[in-house]
Protein backbone atom coordinates (compact mmCIF):
# COMPACT_ATOMS: atom_id res chain seq x y z
CA UNK A 1 0.00 0.00 0.00
CA UNK A 2 1.62 3.52 -0.93
CA UNK A 3 1.78 5.93 1.96
CA UNK A 4 -0.31 9.20 1.25
CA UNK A 5 2.06 11.78 2.42
CA UNK A 6 1.65 15.86 2.21
CA UNK A 7 4.79 15.67 -0.34
CA UNK A 8 2.34 13.22 -2.42
CA UNK A 9 -0.36 15.45 -2.14
CA UNK A 10 1.44 17.99 -3.97
CA UNK A 11 2.51 16.46 -6.41
CA UNK A 12 -0.72 15.12 -7.61
CA UNK A 13 -1.92 18.52 -6.94
CA UNK A 14 0.77 19.80 -9.19
CA UNK A 15 0.13 17.32 -11.86
CA UNK A 16 -3.43 18.30 -11.96
CA UNK A 17 -2.99 21.63 -12.50
CA UNK A 18 -0.38 20.86 -15.26
CA UNK A 19 -2.92 18.69 -16.74
CA UNK A 20 -6.08 21.78 -16.56
CA UNK A 21 -3.71 24.26 -17.81
CA UNK A 22 -2.67 22.40 -20.76
CA UNK A 23 -6.44 21.52 -21.48
CA UNK A 24 -7.03 25.54 -21.08
CA UNK A 25 -4.85 26.22 -23.69
CA UNK A 26 -5.89 23.49 -26.29
CA UNK A 27 -9.40 24.94 -25.57
CA UNK A 28 -8.31 28.70 -26.18
CA UNK A 29 -6.01 27.83 -29.00
CA UNK A 30 -8.02 28.68 -32.59
CA UNK A 31 -7.90 25.41 -34.97
CA UNK A 32 -5.60 25.40 -37.44
CA UNK A 33 -7.34 26.41 -40.31
CA UNK A 34 -8.20 29.66 -38.32
CA UNK A 35 -4.48 29.97 -37.36
CA UNK A 36 -3.12 29.54 -40.90
CA UNK A 37 -5.67 32.73 -41.85
CA UNK A 38 -4.77 34.63 -39.40
CA UNK A 39 -0.75 34.37 -39.00
CA UNK A 40 -1.23 34.68 -43.20
CA UNK A 41 -3.27 37.96 -43.06
CA UNK A 42 -1.43 39.54 -40.12
CA UNK A 43 2.22 38.34 -41.17
CA UNK A 44 1.89 38.62 -44.48
CA UNK A 45 -1.14 40.18 -46.02
CA UNK A 46 -1.37 43.20 -43.73
CA UNK A 47 2.63 43.30 -43.83
CA UNK A 48 2.42 43.65 -47.54
CA UNK A 49 0.30 46.43 -48.28
CA UNK A 50 1.77 48.36 -45.34
CA UNK A 51 5.40 48.26 -47.12
CA UNK A 52 3.40 49.37 -50.23
CA UNK A 53 1.80 52.39 -48.94
CA UNK A 54 4.92 53.11 -47.10
CA UNK A 55 6.87 52.74 -50.87
CA UNK A 56 4.64 54.68 -52.67
CA UNK A 57 4.71 57.69 -49.82
CA UNK A 58 8.25 57.66 -50.55
CA UNK A 59 8.06 57.79 -54.04
CA UNK A 60 5.54 60.53 -54.34
CA UNK A 61 8.03 62.76 -51.55
CA UNK A 62 11.26 61.75 -53.73
CA UNK A 63 9.05 63.71 -57.18
CA UNK A 64 7.97 66.31 -55.13
CA UNK A 65 11.52 67.16 -53.71
CA UNK A 66 13.03 66.42 -57.00
CA UNK A 67 10.93 69.04 -58.93
CA UNK A 68 10.54 71.45 -55.99
CA UNK A 69 14.29 72.05 -56.96
CA UNK A 70 15.63 75.48 -58.73
CA UNK A 71 17.35 72.90 -61.12
CA UNK A 72 16.94 69.11 -61.77
CA UNK A 73 20.01 67.51 -60.47
CA UNK A 74 20.28 63.93 -61.68
CA UNK A 75 20.75 62.67 -58.29
CA UNK A 76 17.23 63.32 -57.39
CA UNK A 77 15.79 61.78 -60.56
CA UNK A 78 17.91 58.40 -59.76
CA UNK A 79 16.28 58.83 -56.56
CA UNK A 80 12.51 59.23 -57.96
CA UNK A 81 13.35 55.54 -60.09
CA UNK A 82 15.32 53.86 -57.24
CA UNK A 83 11.88 54.33 -55.02
CA UNK A 84 9.50 53.82 -58.23
CA UNK A 85 11.66 50.30 -58.45
CA UNK A 86 10.89 49.78 -54.77
CA UNK A 87 7.45 50.60 -55.03
CA UNK A 88 7.51 47.86 -58.11
CA UNK A 89 9.09 45.17 -55.51
CA UNK A 90 6.48 45.79 -52.79
CA UNK A 91 3.13 46.26 -55.83
CA UNK A 92 4.46 42.77 -56.73
CA UNK A 93 3.66 41.54 -53.01
CA UNK A 94 0.20 42.05 -53.84
CA UNK A 95 -0.44 42.29 -57.07
CA UNK A 96 -1.79 38.98 -56.91
CA UNK A 97 -4.07 38.80 -53.94
CA UNK A 98 -7.33 38.96 -56.48
CA UNK A 99 -9.94 39.21 -53.13
CA UNK A 100 -10.58 42.05 -51.07
CA UNK A 101 -10.39 45.62 -51.71
CA UNK A 102 -8.23 45.42 -54.09
CA UNK A 103 -11.21 44.06 -56.55
CA UNK A 104 -12.91 47.34 -55.56
CA UNK A 105 -13.62 50.26 -58.33
CA UNK A 106 -10.86 48.87 -60.07
CA UNK A 107 -7.67 49.41 -57.44
CA UNK A 108 -5.36 46.83 -59.47
CA UNK A 109 -5.88 48.79 -62.56
CA UNK A 110 -5.25 51.96 -60.65
CA UNK A 111 -1.96 51.08 -59.51
CA UNK A 112 -0.60 49.22 -63.18
CA UNK A 113 -2.07 49.51 -66.25
CA UNK A 114 -0.62 45.82 -68.65
CA UNK A 115 -0.18 44.40 -70.69
CA UNK A 116 -0.57 47.87 -73.04
CA UNK A 117 -0.60 46.32 -76.28
CA UNK A 118 -1.54 49.46 -78.27
CA UNK A 119 0.84 52.20 -76.83
CA UNK A 120 -1.96 53.96 -74.89
CA UNK A 121 -0.04 55.10 -72.03
CA UNK A 122 2.62 56.70 -74.37
CA UNK A 123 -0.37 58.38 -76.04
CA UNK A 124 -2.82 59.33 -73.04
CA UNK A 125 0.20 60.69 -71.36
CA UNK A 126 1.28 63.15 -73.79
CA UNK A 127 -2.19 64.27 -75.03
CA UNK A 128 -2.28 65.60 -71.47
CA UNK A 129 0.54 66.89 -71.46
CA UNK A 130 -0.44 69.18 -73.95
CA UNK A 131 -3.69 69.73 -72.86
CA UNK A 132 -4.11 73.54 -71.05
CA UNK A 133 -5.76 71.72 -67.86
CA UNK A 134 -4.25 71.81 -64.61
CA UNK A 135 -2.02 68.64 -64.01
CA UNK A 136 -3.36 67.88 -60.02
CA UNK A 137 -4.40 64.92 -58.11
CA UNK A 138 -7.72 65.50 -58.75
CA UNK A 139 -7.61 65.75 -62.73
CA UNK A 140 -5.84 62.30 -62.74
CA UNK A 141 -8.54 61.04 -59.97
CA UNK A 142 -10.83 61.91 -62.83
CA UNK A 143 -8.41 60.34 -66.22
CA UNK A 144 -8.39 57.05 -67.46
CA UNK A 145 -6.35 54.34 -65.58
CA UNK A 146 -4.24 54.53 -68.50
CA UNK A 147 -2.63 57.66 -66.90
CA UNK A 148 -2.70 56.67 -63.52
CA UNK A 149 -0.36 54.87 -60.93
CA UNK A 150 3.40 52.53 -61.66
CA UNK A 151 2.57 52.45 -65.34
CA UNK A 152 2.47 56.06 -66.21
CA UNK A 153 5.30 56.74 -63.72
CA UNK A 154 6.93 54.18 -66.06
CA UNK A 155 6.86 55.98 -68.72
CA UNK A 156 7.61 59.74 -67.26
CA UNK A 157 10.84 57.98 -66.02
CA UNK A 158 12.26 55.64 -68.02
CA UNK A 159 11.03 56.27 -71.76
CA UNK A 160 14.02 56.59 -73.79
CA UNK A 161 12.81 59.75 -75.12
CA UNK A 162 10.03 60.92 -72.48
CA UNK A 163 11.63 59.92 -69.99
CA UNK A 164 15.14 61.50 -69.10
CA UNK A 165 16.36 64.33 -67.31
CA UNK A 166 16.45 66.66 -70.06
CA UNK A 167 12.95 65.90 -70.67
CA UNK A 168 12.15 68.44 -67.14
CA UNK A 169 14.76 70.73 -68.03
CA UNK A 170 13.01 71.74 -71.13
CA UNK A 171 10.34 74.02 -72.02
CA UNK A 172 7.78 71.26 -71.15
CA UNK A 173 9.42 70.39 -68.28
CA UNK A 174 6.86 72.50 -65.65
CA UNK A 175 4.02 70.60 -66.47
CA UNK A 176 5.82 67.24 -66.75
CA UNK A 177 7.07 67.75 -63.31
CA UNK A 178 3.19 68.68 -62.30
CA UNK A 179 2.07 65.46 -64.01
CA UNK A 180 4.79 63.23 -62.42
CA UNK A 181 3.63 64.69 -58.97
CA UNK A 182 0.35 64.07 -59.37
CA UNK A 183 0.28 60.72 -60.42
CA UNK A 184 2.96 59.90 -57.55
CA UNK A 185 0.86 61.23 -55.35
CA UNK A 186 -2.74 59.65 -56.68
CA UNK A 187 -0.93 56.41 -56.91
CA UNK A 188 0.38 57.02 -52.79
CA UNK A 189 -3.99 57.39 -52.15
CA UNK A 190 -4.56 54.72 -53.73
CA UNK A 191 -1.93 52.27 -51.95
CA UNK A 192 -2.84 53.78 -48.51
CA UNK A 193 -6.69 53.14 -49.05
CA UNK A 194 -5.63 49.22 -49.77
CA UNK A 195 -3.86 49.30 -46.56
CA UNK A 196 -6.43 50.89 -44.27
CA UNK A 197 -8.84 49.29 -45.81
CA UNK A 198 -7.37 45.73 -44.75
CA UNK A 199 -5.92 47.32 -40.98
CA UNK A 200 -8.08 46.99 -37.90
CA UNK A 201 -8.09 50.66 -37.18
CA UNK A 202 -9.28 50.97 -40.55
CA UNK A 203 -12.04 49.03 -42.61
CA UNK A 204 -11.11 45.87 -40.97
CA UNK A 205 -11.31 43.75 -43.41
CA UNK A 206 -8.44 41.51 -41.74
CA UNK A 207 -11.40 41.16 -39.35
CA UNK A 208 -13.94 39.99 -41.86
CA UNK A 209 -11.32 37.56 -43.87
CA UNK A 210 -10.25 35.53 -40.14
CA UNK A 211 -13.65 35.79 -38.61
CA UNK A 212 -15.67 33.37 -40.66
CA UNK A 213 -18.88 31.99 -39.36
CA UNK A 214 -22.56 32.00 -39.95
CA UNK A 215 -22.44 35.53 -39.27
CA UNK A 216 -20.04 36.29 -42.14
CA UNK A 217 -22.19 36.54 -45.80
CA UNK A 218 -18.43 36.70 -47.74
CA UNK A 219 -16.75 33.48 -45.90
CA UNK A 220 -19.38 31.55 -43.78
CA UNK A 221 -16.61 28.90 -43.09
CA UNK A 222 -12.61 28.73 -43.13
CA UNK A 223 -12.71 26.59 -46.56
CA UNK A 224 -13.73 29.74 -48.51
CA UNK A 225 -11.19 31.60 -46.96
CA UNK A 226 -8.62 29.26 -47.40
CA UNK A 227 -9.52 28.49 -51.13
CA UNK A 228 -8.41 32.36 -51.59
CA UNK A 229 -4.63 31.73 -50.76
CA UNK A 230 -4.67 28.49 -53.12
CA UNK A 231 -6.52 30.73 -55.68
CA UNK A 232 -3.90 33.33 -55.01
CA UNK A 233 -0.76 30.87 -55.23
CA UNK A 234 -2.16 29.58 -58.53
CA UNK A 235 -3.39 32.51 -60.34
CA UNK A 236 -0.14 34.39 -59.13
CA UNK A 237 2.59 31.97 -60.67
CA UNK A 238 -0.12 31.13 -63.58
CA UNK A 239 0.45 34.70 -64.44
CA UNK A 240 4.17 34.68 -64.02
CA UNK A 241 4.53 32.13 -66.60
CA UNK A 242 2.75 32.61 -69.47
CA UNK A 243 1.98 36.65 -69.13
CA UNK A 244 4.95 37.74 -67.59
CA UNK A 245 7.30 34.84 -69.26
CA UNK A 246 5.97 32.66 -71.92
CA UNK A 247 3.77 35.31 -73.54
CA UNK A 248 6.20 38.11 -74.51
CA UNK A 249 9.31 35.79 -75.23
CA UNK A 250 7.49 33.91 -77.72
CA UNK A 251 7.99 30.42 -75.42
CA UNK A 252 3.66 29.86 -75.02
CA UNK A 253 3.80 27.52 -78.44
CA UNK A 254 5.91 26.04 -81.04
CA UNK A 255 4.77 28.97 -83.86
CA UNK A 256 4.55 31.44 -80.86
CA UNK A 257 6.70 34.49 -81.83
CA UNK A 258 8.22 36.53 -79.18
CA UNK A 259 6.33 40.08 -78.64
CA UNK A 260 8.69 41.71 -76.43
CA UNK A 261 6.74 44.97 -75.99
CA UNK A 262 3.81 43.25 -73.79
CA UNK A 263 6.90 42.65 -71.15
CA UNK A 264 5.77 43.64 -68.06
CA UNK A 265 7.77 46.83 -66.79
CA UNK A 266 10.11 46.28 -70.49
CA UNK A 267 10.20 50.02 -70.51
CA UNK A 268 12.70 50.22 -66.95
CA UNK A 269 13.89 46.89 -68.06
CA UNK A 270 12.84 45.41 -64.47
CA UNK A 271 10.66 42.52 -65.56
CA UNK A 272 12.72 39.94 -64.11
CA UNK A 273 13.05 41.59 -60.60
CA UNK A 274 9.25 42.00 -60.55
CA UNK A 275 9.28 38.49 -61.12
CA UNK A 276 11.34 37.25 -58.93
CA UNK A 277 9.42 39.79 -56.18
CA UNK A 278 6.56 37.95 -57.09
CA UNK A 279 7.30 34.32 -56.66
CA UNK A 280 9.39 35.35 -53.18
CA UNK A 281 6.12 36.65 -51.73
CA UNK A 282 3.76 33.66 -52.99
CA UNK A 283 6.49 31.61 -51.23
CA UNK A 284 6.09 33.82 -47.96
CA UNK A 285 2.13 33.67 -48.50
CA UNK A 286 2.39 30.17 -48.55
CA UNK A 287 4.62 30.11 -45.52
CA UNK A 288 3.21 32.60 -43.35
CA UNK A 289 6.29 34.75 -43.39
CA UNK A 290 7.57 32.67 -39.94
CA UNK A 291 4.03 32.09 -38.95
CA UNK A 292 2.02 29.03 -38.77
CA UNK A 293 0.82 28.98 -42.82
CA UNK A 294 -0.49 26.48 -45.31
CA UNK A 295 3.06 24.24 -44.94
CA UNK A 296 2.55 23.75 -41.50
CA UNK A 297 -1.43 22.91 -42.14
CA UNK A 298 -0.75 20.30 -44.91
CA UNK A 299 2.23 18.83 -42.71
CA UNK A 300 0.24 19.04 -38.91
CA UNK A 301 -3.64 18.59 -40.68
CA UNK A 302 -3.56 16.77 -43.81
CA UNK A 303 -0.29 14.37 -43.19
CA UNK A 304 1.43 15.45 -46.15
CA UNK A 305 4.89 16.93 -44.90
CA UNK A 306 5.94 15.32 -48.16
CA UNK A 307 4.31 18.11 -50.26
CA UNK A 308 4.76 20.72 -48.17
CA UNK A 309 8.58 20.47 -48.95
CA UNK A 310 8.40 20.02 -52.25
CA UNK A 311 6.19 23.03 -53.02
CA UNK A 312 9.16 24.70 -50.48
CA UNK A 313 11.95 23.53 -52.85
CA UNK A 314 9.17 24.06 -56.23
CA UNK A 315 9.74 27.92 -55.51
CA UNK A 316 13.15 28.16 -53.96
CA UNK A 317 14.42 26.33 -57.45
CA UNK A 318 12.25 29.04 -59.30
CA UNK A 319 14.07 31.65 -57.52
CA UNK A 320 17.02 30.40 -58.69
CA UNK A 321 16.49 30.22 -61.81
CA UNK A 322 14.62 33.49 -62.21
CA UNK A 323 18.16 34.98 -60.27
CA UNK A 324 20.51 32.73 -63.00
CA UNK A 325 19.02 34.73 -66.27
CA UNK A 326 21.52 36.51 -67.19
CA UNK A 327 20.60 40.31 -68.33
CA UNK A 328 17.16 41.66 -68.55
CA UNK A 329 14.04 39.42 -70.30
CA UNK A 330 13.52 42.48 -72.48
CA UNK A 331 17.30 42.45 -74.11
CA UNK A 332 16.90 38.27 -74.17
CA UNK A 333 17.66 37.48 -78.13
CA UNK A 334 17.07 34.03 -79.32
CA UNK A 335 15.06 33.14 -76.30
CA UNK A 336 14.13 29.51 -77.26
CA UNK A 337 18.18 28.88 -77.39
CA UNK A 338 19.17 30.51 -73.97
CA UNK A 339 19.27 27.32 -71.54
CA UNK A 340 18.49 29.66 -68.72
CA UNK A 341 14.77 30.51 -70.07
CA UNK A 342 14.43 27.03 -70.68
CA UNK A 343 15.48 25.96 -67.14
CA UNK A 344 13.20 28.68 -65.52
CA UNK A 345 10.20 27.37 -67.75
CA UNK A 346 10.72 24.25 -66.54
CA UNK A 347 10.98 25.13 -62.97
CA UNK A 348 7.93 27.41 -62.96
CA UNK A 349 6.22 23.93 -65.24
CA UNK A 350 6.85 22.11 -62.16
CA UNK A 351 5.55 24.55 -59.42
CA UNK A 352 2.27 25.31 -61.12
CA UNK A 353 1.62 21.55 -61.29
CA UNK A 354 1.88 21.03 -57.44
CA UNK A 355 -0.08 24.41 -56.84
CA UNK A 356 -2.31 23.50 -59.43
CA UNK A 357 -2.85 19.27 -59.28
CA UNK A 358 -1.75 18.19 -55.92
CA UNK A 359 -2.15 21.12 -53.56
CA UNK A 360 -6.04 21.72 -53.79
CA UNK A 361 -6.19 17.28 -54.04
CA UNK A 362 -4.43 17.62 -50.56
CA UNK A 363 -5.96 20.21 -49.06
CA UNK A 364 -9.46 19.08 -49.92
CA UNK A 365 -10.40 22.08 -51.58
CA UNK A 366 -11.67 23.11 -55.10
CA UNK A 367 -9.95 25.72 -57.26
CA UNK A 368 -12.45 28.69 -57.82
CA UNK A 369 -12.58 30.66 -60.82
CA UNK A 370 -10.39 34.00 -60.97
CA UNK A 371 -10.34 36.15 -63.19
CA UNK A 372 -6.67 35.39 -65.04
CA UNK A 373 -8.49 32.20 -65.95
CA UNK A 374 -7.90 31.35 -69.86
CA UNK A 375 -6.88 33.21 -72.47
Amino acid sequence: MIAITTQTIKSMARGALAVSAVSLIAACSPPPAAKVLADTSERYILTSYHEFSTTSLQLAEAAAQFCAAPTQSSEAFEEVRTQWRRSVIAWSGVQNLQFGPLLVDNQAWKIQFWPDKKNLIARKVETLLRSAETLDIKRIDDSSVVVQGLSSLEYLLFDQAAGKLDSYSNATGPRRCDLLVAVATHLHGVAAGLYDAWRPEGGDYLHSFIKTGKNNPEYPDDSIALANLLDTLVAGVELIKRDKFERPLGLDSDTSRAQIYLLEWWRSQYAKEAIIANLNSLQTLFNADDGYGLDDYLTDVKQRGDLSTKIQQGFTSSIASAKAIPNSLFSTAKPREQAELIAFQSELSQLLSLLRMDLPEALGISLGFNAKDGD
